[in-house]
């Protein structure tokens, strides 16, 4: 879920928009639509936005054509029980406050979204939008004023699909120039990839009964493995249970002995060559990726915050995550305190700053402030938000 506090009619006043989502709605139900609640003073009036149903994962606002009022990116997650199957996002023209989609296929079947950020990356004075998702890489659109049009291969020339949860501009090495941190699954989990060995996710309707399912596989010694087991897999697609009468006969399969070649090659194959959180290093406009060090591989990060921590005059950066979605067979990923990342590249553990997010997942980061004193607002998955008071309005963590 995701939401967007802004002035979306020019009329001083801000509006409402909230993205929807459910993993147990699927179709043209009415519980997916998007929602947008325009301020008329004495409440909100639900305004009617264009009817896509899509599992929604984030909105952000910005004025992409410079017509003076506030457009919108609409990024889809994934289709409901059917994981695999590209969502479709959205670019929203705002026309005098009310919406239309723009037609840009390639931004609509960009990928699995999970975050997005409008960032002027080649400074040309039009910004520009890097959207983030699992199992695809950074994808960089320039703004041509007012069109959106995919330059990624330009922008990195890098091997980087990924499981990306979160994304921020930060100048990381104070040079002056934007560079990009990235959150991503971590190095702590049973899932494994190499440059030239990606972790892979296979998509198809492997036992022909109309739903589809996805077959995740890692390498060792140079083949792929399933990462479910047998259990698992032949809940789902039943001819394994008659193909292998024992957990003896699949123990050690590679995935070639398990699925027939061409059930295989008329899957429809993911990567994920890249499993480290990091940054997007600018170069003179071109970007290469840095892997964060190990204090930031611990779990997955899925949300970062942008302030001044310790009222130097520089901007520090927040990092929040965690995930227990899993199966046991993974494991809670729950060991991120919270880390602080410097404009000097240093990380600050958040055991020794007050922090402890560690065994909660972080969704999201925000400062507010109240009668004049500034807190760190901390929002989880399941759990009760949580409030750290800085000790000065641009002063330190507790």
């Amino acid at each position: 879920m995701s939401a967007i506090i802004e002035d979306l009619n020019n009329d001083g006043k801000n509006d409402l928009f909230i993205v929807s989502s459910g993993g147990e709605l699927s179709e043209q139900n009415e519980a997916l639509l998007d929602r947008l609640f325009i301020n008329e003073d004495k409440g909100f009036k639900k305004q009617a936005l264009p009817p896509y149903f899509e599992n929604s994962a984030v909105v952000k606002a910005h004025d992409y054509d410079k017509d003076g009022d506030m457009d919108l990116f609409v990024g889809g997650g994934a289709v409901a029980n059917d994981f695999g199957n590209l969502p479709k996002s959205y670019l929203l023209n705002n026309k005098n406050g009310s919406f239309e989609t723009v037609d840009n296929k390639t931004l609509e079947n960009v990928g699995m979204v999970t975050d997005a950020v409008w960032s002027d990356f080649d400074g040309d004075g039009w910004v520009d939008l890097i959207v983030v998702g699992e199992w695809m890489t950074p994808r960089f659109f320039k703004n041509q004023e007012g069109i959106l049009k995919d330059i990624t291969e330009e922008m990195v020339d890098q091997k980087l699909t990924g499981l990306w949860q979160s994304i921020i501009p930060f100048d990381i090495n104070g040079d002056g120039e934007l560079d990009y941190l990235l959150g991503n699954w971590g190095l702590n989990s049973k899932f494994t990839s190499k440059e030239d060995y990606p972790l892979k996710m296979y998509y198809a309707d492997f036992d022909e009964n109309g739903s589809t399912e996805t077959i995740l596989a890692y390498e060792k010694d140079g083949e792929y493995y399933t990462v479910a087991g047998l259990d698992e897999l032949s809940s789902q697609m039943r001819f394994l249970k008659r193909k292998f009468t024992s957990y003896k006969d699949f123990a050690g399969k590679p995935l070639e002995e398990i699925f027939d070649e061409d059930q295989l090659e008329n899957a429809t194959l993911f990567t994920a060559q890249q499993l480290a959180s990091g940054y997007l290093l600018n170069a003179g406009g071109k970007f290469t990726f840095k892997a964060f060090d190990a204090s930031l591989q611990v779990a997955p990060l899925t949300t970062f915050l942008k302030f001044d921590f310790d009222g130097d005059g520089k901007e520090e950066v927040l990092a929040g995550g965690n995930y227990f979605g899993v199966s046991p067979y993974h494991g809670r990923l729950g060991s991120l305190s919270g880390n602080v990342i410097t404009s000097e590249g240093t990380i600050l553990e958040g055991n020794q700053l007050g922090l402890n997010f560690s065994q909660k997942a972080v969704r999201g980061l925000d400062i507010i402030n109240v009668k004049g004193t500034s807190y760190v607002m901390v929002t989880y998955n399941n759990e009760k938000p949580d409030f750290y008071k800085l000790r000065h309005p641009n002063g330190d963590l507790p």
